[in-house]
């Protein structure tokens, strides 16, 4: 089922595109390499539909890509963070959603009165 619209998923499936036609590849035969059906594949290559790891695997390797290409940029956002930044958004991740919500609440309010 497709999803709403996510940068993320649009800029994983930009990537995607690119490298594709990097190779000179139609969607359909990537789409046949990869072991998806081309629908899917033009799902993912718009950023519509989350994949599971299993089918950007067969993605990369059908590309002939590392799957960090895909990561890559996303990953280079949090290198400018500071070791105690990365340190509490760790201690964030593991605390139960709704404590996380009420942490993000509070960081949100005490922003605004910076």
């Amino acid at each position: 089922m497709p999803s709403k619209y996510n940068p993320l998923l649009a800029a994983i499936g930009e990537k995607i595109v690119n490298r594709r036609e990097e190779l000179g590849m139609t969607a359909t035969e990537l789409a046949i390499q990869a072991d998806i059906t081309p629908s899917s594949l033009s799902l993912y290559e718009s950023g519509q539909r989350v994949m599971g790891v299993d089918k950007l695997h067969r993605i990369a390797a059908a590309l002939k890509v590392p799957l960090s290409y895909f990561q890559a940029d996303e990953l280079d956002r949090f290198s400018d963070y500071s070791s105690e930044m990365m340190s509490l958004m760790e201690q964030l991740r593991d605390l139960p959603l709704d404590k996380q919500r009420m942490m993000i609440k509070m960081f949100s309010a005490q922003i605004a009165t910076l």
